[in-house]
């Protein structure tokens, strides 16, 4: 007799991520509540086996349903996911265990050259791989290393060779992430590099500065030192501003660009009066926000007016550009020349023709990455990698990508003509300029009808969405997306965060109270004012609080996916997979400084998750960020992979032609996500590493014989995260829909009949 039950409560996901089955009510017949022991069996295997996968231990699922005898469709489907994601594994981890052995030979065989450099980003990709990193990077031959690459480091910073010094910097502190040496070492390079480049011929350094004021910088000091999250140390501000003074005062492509630091004896004057004011600085015991303004103001309006005479607002954007550089990272302050770009971000639309555009850096040509659905582009036919070789009839080849933006954007209604290369014929395009809305909410690819299609297990009804940012539409976006594919049977989410950045915090609130009931907690701030203390709880019973989701993050997982992701884990509604997130906690409000756009975007206030951490990331932590309930770390080669797939689904139109891989910027422009490239290591995709090497010998250098060092990307096209979320999922709906194997003989998943 068929056994008659009800479900007493909702299959949840447990604490920990571990799954509870209850099973009450009803009216049981007494011939159906003796259940052979074998069935009592399977049943606790098949119980098992789910909470195994749960936790992510698919290798003891594995072993786990074997034991369960076959011949069960339900099992049978189950033991097939699980057999192919073990084989797939086993393949990951043998590729990784070569390419790591390759990547060591790599690096000492460059080491036995003295190429020094290039043996670290070989050691880099290693690590990357290493099983152990920690005992990795304590290996003799390593350290010998990272001894000798420090020594040529100083070298080039001795001479004044920027770019050499930093690539040895960068590597070291990629390498050695918890060493905060080497990031100071890095980001005082950087400095020297930038400034060095900023002013070389045919740079645009004038376009960034534009409306700079010393106005809108004294009150961003005013307003430090009222709302910055804790009380700022105005000395160390104070002595980083004038000490960014010297540093430009050195830089020699500012001595070769202006006339006043040409001048020696004028240049002299200027340090000279900067190292007196810097002195007296730091033998004061502190300063205040008062102080600071004071000795910049004199800086600003008096010895630069008096010695060299640079450009007011060249003076006001590097001195602040040193004095932000003690508080957080996320501090800054947001320029008229910059503010339209930030806002449209935020805002989640602009005015312009709807166009994802790039930097080529191979030809200094701007390209087309596709054009955004349903805008003036799309309609007028640009395609994928055509080429922008005008605007308005003048040529834009060697502008930056933000004056590009600039031009092709204005007013609503207004019209452009875009001069376009593709197959080396040129066509002109006039559009006229709309409204143009940025999707924050993506699916798995495009239909015929180009289109976002959702469903990654059809059978399953299994959707995916990806969140690239959390602007002011997405929250409705999210909505609809959801509603519409609720209407044609989803019965579980994959929510992609990786590589979303965050945005505004009431947008991360809204989106996380969807999954949760009322009065779940999503998150609290806590600040230096009482004003700054806010706890934010879903107001009521989410939409889609019975609906299953899966989660995945990585590294680059900020802010609002953070608060997103720790919601969901912690209010135990679902899992997370993948990589630790970014570690941002931290609040920022936007002050407006001037009528001339300017705005601080300020640190004022922590985050911290419902179960009461605040998980940002500090130079000395030991922890930070949402750690995934099951961790799958990825390879480099699969993240260039995974980049390669998410880039060819965001296209629309034609196909990219084979072969064609972009060098591009990774800038933002009308409107779009960043471009994020593969990483400019030696291991590039496909491509042996050949060149004609030197070596030294004393002081003297000579050709040595071309070396090949070949790395392929022999990767598969595949998403090791993703697969894993979908097969938890996937067994996370069969349990729910059958907690026994008693159900299952009744009716096999799709409503197909099983064991008649």
């Amino acid at each position: 007799m068929a056994q008659k039950m009800t479900r007493a409560c909702r299959f949840a996901w447990g604490k920990g991520f571990v799954w509870l089955f209850l099973v009450s009510g009803g009216v049981v017949h007494a011939s159906d509540a003796v259940a052979s022991s074998q069935q009592a069996n399977n049943d606790e295997l098949w119980r098992r086996s789910v909470e195994l996968v749960s936790r992510g231990d698919f290798s003891a699922a594995k072993n786990t349903v074997a034991e369960i005898p076959a011949g069960l469709p339900l099992v049978d489907r189950v033991r097939g996911w699980l057999d192919e994601y073990e084989a797939n594994q086993k393949e990951r981890k043998q590729l990784n265990q070569l390419d790591q052995a390759k990547y060591v030979r790599y690096a000492k065989e460059r080491m036995e050259r003295e190429e020094y450099d290039r043996a670290l980003g070989w050691t880099l990709a290693a690590a990357d791989l290493a099983e152990d990193r920690k005992a990795f990077l304590k290996e003799a031959w390593l350290n010998d290393l990272v001894n000798k690459s420090l020594t040529e480091a100083e070298k080039y910073r001795n001479d004044a060779k920027w770019r050499d010094a930093y690539g040895y910097y960068w590597q070291l502190a990629e390498l050695f992430d918890r060493e905060p040496r080497y990031k100071k070492l890095e980001r005082d390079v950087l400095t020297h590099l930038r400034l060095e480049s900023m002013f070389e011929k045919d740079s645009k350094w004038e376009e960034r500065i534009e409306k700079v004021r010393w106005d809108d910088a004294e009150y961003a000091l005013e307003c430090i030192g009222f709302y910055y999250v804790e009380p700022a140390d105005f000395k160390a501000i104070t002595e980083a501003g004038l000490e960014h003074m010297l540093l430009l005062a050195e830089s020699r492509s500012a001595r070769e660009r202006f006339e006043g630091l040409k001048n020696e004896d004028d240049r002299h004057d200027f340090v000279s009066r900067i190292q007196r004011k810097l002195d007296q600085v730091r033998a004061t015991p502190s300063l205040d926000w008062k102080d600071a303004v004071r000795h910049f103001r004199r800086v600003v309006r008096d010895i630069n007016r008096q010695t060299v005479r640079l450009k007011e607002e060249l003076i006001v954007s590097e001195l602040m550009r040193g004095a932000l550089d003690p508080l957080d990272e996320f501090t800054t302050i947001i320029w008229p020349q910059d503010s339209e770009e930030f806002i449209k971000h935020t805002r989640g639309d602009f005015i312009g023709v709807g166009i994802s555009i790039v930097s080529n850096r191979t030809t200094d040509e701007i390209e087309v990455v596709t054009p955004l659905e349903d805008t003036p582009a799309y309609r007028a036919g640009i395609q994928a990698g055509d080429i922008i070789t005008h605007v308005d009839g003048t040529p834009i080849k060697g502008l930056s990508i933000n004056k590009c933006v600039d031009i092709i954007t204005g007013p609503e209604n207004t019209k452009v003509t875009l001069t376009i290369r593709r197959d080396e014929k040129s066509h002109d395009y006039e559009l006229t300029r709309k409204r143009v809305k940025i999707q924050s909410v993506k699916g798995y690819k495009r239909g015929d009808d180009e289109r976002w299609q959702y469903w990654i297990d059809d059978d399953e009804r299994i959707a995916y969405v990806r969140l690239t940012n959390f602007q002011r539409n997405t929250v409705e976006d999210l909505e609809n997306t959801l509603d519409g594919l609720m209407k044609e049977g989803m019965r579980g989410v994959l929510l992609d965060l990786r590589d979303d950045p965050g945005g505004l915090l009431d947008t991360a609130w809204r989106v996380s109270s969807m999954f949760l009931k009322r009065g779940e907690n999503v998150v609290s701030t806590r600040g230096r004012h009482a004003n700054e203390n806010q706890r934010f709880d879903a107001p009521r019973d989410g939409q889609f609080s019975d609906l299953p989701v899966v989660l995945m993050t990585n590294e680059n997982s900020a802010s609002a996916s953070e608060i997103l992701a720790g919601a969901i884990k912690d209010n135990h509604h679902g899992a997370v997979v993948g990589t630790r997130t970014f570690g941002k906690f931290s609040v920022q409000n936007l002050i407006p400084l001037s009528r001339s756009q300017a705005k601080l975007k300020l640190t004022t206030a922590r985050y911290y998750l419902p179960s009461g951490v605040s998980l940002h990331r500090e130079p000395t932590s030991e922890t930070w960020g949402v750690e995934p309930d099951i961790d799958v770390e990825l390879a480099q080669k699969e993240r260039i992979n995974i980049w390669k797939m998410r880039r060819e689904a965001e296209r629309i139109g034609p196909p990219k032609p084979e072969g064609k891989d972009e060098d591009v910027e990774k800038d933002d422009a009308e409107g779009s996500e960043s471009v994020k490239g593969a990483d400019a290591d030696d291991a590039k995709d496909g491509k042996a590493d050949e060149d004609d090497a030197t070596a030294k010998d004393g002081d003297e250098k000579e050709k040595l014989p071309p070396i090949k060092q070949p790395d392929e990307n022999d990767r598969p096209m595949v998403d090791p995260q993703m697969d894993t979320a979908l097969l938890v999922m996937r067994l996370h709906l069969l349990a729910d829909e059958y907690p026994t194997l008693a159900a299952a003989t009744v009716k096999e998943p799709n409503g197909k009949t099983a064991n008649p």
